[in-house]
């Protein structure tokens, strides 16, 4: 499944090198506010993700206002449906 704006994500992958700070949280769920390509002077292109009540303000290294994060860092939330969470309650 493909993350589009307004989805909820969970994040994955919180891990850094000793001086960043992301911000997020393994674990934690977000809602996607922009999700497109991005391009970094070292990491090259890759899937970006921007998140509601995150902004991670200006990039210190590369003046960049509010970069995403990288797509990887996190899946889609996936809630059951109708049908099966009847299922299940009918099980329990």
């Amino acid at each position: 499944m493909t993350i589009k704006p307004g989805d909820e994500v969970v994040c994955i992958d919180d891990t850094t090198l000793p001086e960043q700070y992301l911000g997020i949280r393994a674990g934690e769920v977000y809602r996607a506010t922009w999700v497109g390509m991005c391009r970094t002077y070292l990491g090259g292109d890759y899937a970006g993700i921007r998140l509601a009540g995150v902004n991670r303000g200006i990039c210190p290294q590369f003046g960049e206002e509010d970069p995403p994060f990288a797509a990887r860092r996190f899946r889609l939330v996936v809630k059951p449906s109708v049908e099966n969470k009847k299922n299940i309650e009918e099980t329990v």
